[in-house]
């Protein structure tokens, strides 16, 4: 038997070393994430699975927050226990909106519904702003959780955090979530989730049976593949461009982009407004103030960037008289990375704010109210 010629040996000394040298390294990578995690992780309590931050409701707004998360209040807010009926002489303002609103990896008291809060009582101590903000939350949702919840805490003022990613489809957010029946009348574009989503939602279901039996179940087990996945995928995700130097994607979940809120005529924009006209109807009817706030993608934050739907929902609340509020001004004064979470999240995030975004938007809301005289006039006088 010959044996192995020299410069085999040497090929394959050559080759094998760097492979096992990564190996290593991945093992000393999986065993360091797995240490990291075993003590920032809260501790789990023996067959009990982590508590999710919301809950299926049977109410019509379908979602609300688990009232075993910390922070949720006994009435289902990210905030202190109000008074029910509202004491005389209180100033109260609702927030409605989704996780920009809730405020996604800011502590409670850095929101700024809270923010907005303490800028009020500095000049009147009898003012409430409660955080109804709930992640994923939709118009539809905000409009049914007024009807059926928000109006009991008899508000003066209801403000609507408006973001972009509102028209976005909603299954692709709640729908692995178990027990949700979504209505019809929650689907921004019934067209496209029919011919686009359900069958996007079907691949996904067939490509993840796929890999169940193929075991990479067993490779999702591991801490490093689901640190870096998410990110892997995020770089080869499409995104739609209306010009390929500027992106216009709303949400990461679908290709869906601000094209369609930059036309009045699509089927976004109309059941837009058709949400924001039911939620005006009732809150007028309650005597109560609606004002809608517009908060800009990071992206958007280029005094350049040309595309600003905002400007024609800012058109259709001039149309119905509603109170509209445009940030993105006082957000191009300053650059993305203080207003916006962007790497400071686990994927890269131009959707929530920065404590720093956040305090600017309570700031800015609080000049607003004072100027359209939609405070007190003990409140409003400086």
């Amino acid at each position: 038997m010959s044996a192995t010629p020299p410069t085999t040996r040497r090929f394959a000394f050559k080759v094998l070393v760097p492979v096992l040298a990564i190996l290593v390294a991945l093992l000393g990578l999986e065993i360091g994430l797995r240490v990291y995690h075993a003590f920032t992780r809260t501790p789990e309590m023996p067959g009990v699975s982590p508590k999710p931050l919301h809950i299926v409701t049977n109410a019509p707004y379908l979602y609300g927050l688990n009232p075993n998360e910390n922070g949720t209040s006994a009435q289902g807010t990210r905030d202190d226990v109000v008074a029910i009926p509202k004491p005389k002489g209180t100033f109260r303002v609702l927030v409605l909106g989704d996780s920009l609103a809730y405020g996604s990896g800011i502590p409670p008291e850095r929101t700024f519904p809270n923010r907005l809060e303490a800028l009020l009582r500095s000049q009147w101590t009898n003012a409430e702003v409660i955080n109804a903000g709930v992640s994923g939350y939709t118009p539809y949702n905000e409009l049914q959780y007024y009807l059926t919840k928000g109006r009991e805490f008899q508000p003066d003022v209801v403000i609507v955090a408006f973001c972009m990613n509102d028209v976005v489809n909603p299954r692709l957010h709640w729908g692995d979530a178990p027990n949700v029946k979504i209505p019809d009348e929650a689907i921004p574009n019934r067209e496209y989730d029919q011919n686009h989503i359900l069958p996007l939602i079907r691949q996904r279901e067939e490509e993840h049976k796929r890999a169940q039996q193929s075991g990479r179940a067993l490779l999702e087990r591991s801490e490093l593949y689901r640190a870096l996945a998410p990110r892997v995928a995020r770089l080869f995700r499409s995104k739609v461009v209306a010009d390929p130097q500027r992106p216009t994607y709303i949400t990461g979940e679908d290709t869906i982009s601000t094209e369609v809120l930059m036309d009045e005529s699509s089927p976004e924009s109309r059941w837009l407004h058709s949400m924001y006209d039911q939620l005006h109807a009732a809150t007028k009817a309650d005597g109560v103030s609606l004002v809608i706030v517009l908060f800009p993608l990071a992206y958007q934050i280029d005094p350049d960037y040309p595309f600003i739907p905002q400007r024609l929902v800012s058109d259709y609340c001039n149309r119905a008289a509603i109170p509209c509020l445009d940030l993105l001004p006082s957000f191009r004064q300053h650059p993305q990375e203080e207003n916006f979470l962007l790497n400071h999240s686990s994927f890269y995030d131009i959707w929530h704010l920065t404590e720093s975004g956040h305090d600017l938007s309570a700031r800015e809301i609080e000049r607003f109210l004072r100027d359209r005289k939609l405070l007190p006039l003990n409140v409003a006088a400086r």
